[in-house]
């Protein structure tokens, strides 16, 4: 009789076999490792890097995300020092001591931006020569409506869009998502009470110097950016940068400029029609 505890040595074959199956089991397995790491890694490999400038200066600021867009949006403008305009306007543009941003250098600056036509949150087509022909423009590139720093810029021009008006100026803002998906948006978190466009390729924004294209030369990137444009159609202010530019009161202080300008050429304009009159 065979002792129970005596160990039953296996055949070769079976030894081959359950090698066979033991290699075939270790292959699945770095097959799921794969198919669950690579993805993630080659995500962070070409993520876009303004997505992680968003992240890094939320981090600099301490700011944690709520979940709500405009909450979060408008915390980014307080940590950031944005100034809050409550003066009345000719208050704001009388303060001697404030200095006004300086533009930064552009293809566009001194002359005519590029036009465009871009569909609203409704679909309607809305161009900036109709507008500008009637009064100036201040014409805003913001990456899009799905996160505080993001769209931080429109919500404190909202805040302060009486003071463009009574400068006669009219804000328009632009940027990647559809017309669908900011609709949405201003449903859940709230409008605004200027157009915002939808310049869903890049087309507009790469015109604009605020869009780069990935190739093989350089890598995408995407900037805020910020311009006064005059009625002429002429930038004369411009900022782009990772971050959104908030001093709203530079920006009137420009616009005021502009219309020194204006009345300036009218003065001289009629000065040399009433000499010329005399001549005659």
């Amino acid at each position: 009789m065979k002792n129970p505890a005596t160990k039953v040595k296996r055949s070769l074959a079976t030894e081959l076999f359950l090698g066979f199956l033991g290699c075939v089991a270790l292959f699945y397995i770095l097959i799921i490792v794969y198919h669950y790491s690579t993805p993630r890694q080659r995500a962070e490999a070409t993520e876009p890097d303004w997505l992680e400038q968003c992240r890094l200066f939320c981090a600099e600021y301490g700011l944690v995300s709520t979940g709500d867009i405009k909450k979060d949006a408008e915390a980014y403008l307080e940590v950031t020092n944005r100034e809050t305009l409550s003066a009345s306007l000719n208050e704001i543009l009388s303060d001697s001591q404030f200095e006004k941003a300086e533009t930064q250098q552009h293809p566009f600056l001194h002359r005519q931006g590029a036009d465009f036509t871009l569909p609203d949150v409704e679909g309607q087509a809305v161009s900036l020569e109709s507008f500008r022909l009637k009064k100036p423009v201040i014409l805003v590139f913001y990456y899009g409506y799905y996160c505080s720093h993001c769209v931080a810029q429109l919500f404190a021009l909202e805040k302060d869009l009486a003071y463009f008006h009574e400068m006669g100026a009219e804000v328009i803002a632009i940027s990647a998502d559809s017309s669908e998906s900011t609709q949405e948006k201003f449903a859940k978190y709230g409008s605004f009470s200027f157009p915002v466009l939808s310049d869903h390729d890049y087309r507009i924004s790469e015109a604009w110097g605020v869009y780069t294209r990935p190739s093989q030369e350089q890598a995408e990137d995407l900037l805020h950016g910020t311009f006064v444009i005059n009625q002429a159609g002429e930038v004369v202010f411009a900022n782009r940068g990772h971050q959104p530019f908030v001093d709203n009161k530079s920006l009137l202080h420009w616009l005021a400029e502009l219309k020194r300008e204006s009345a300036t050429k009218v003065a001289d304009t009629s000065g040399d029609a009433a000499l010329q009159r005399r001549r005659d």
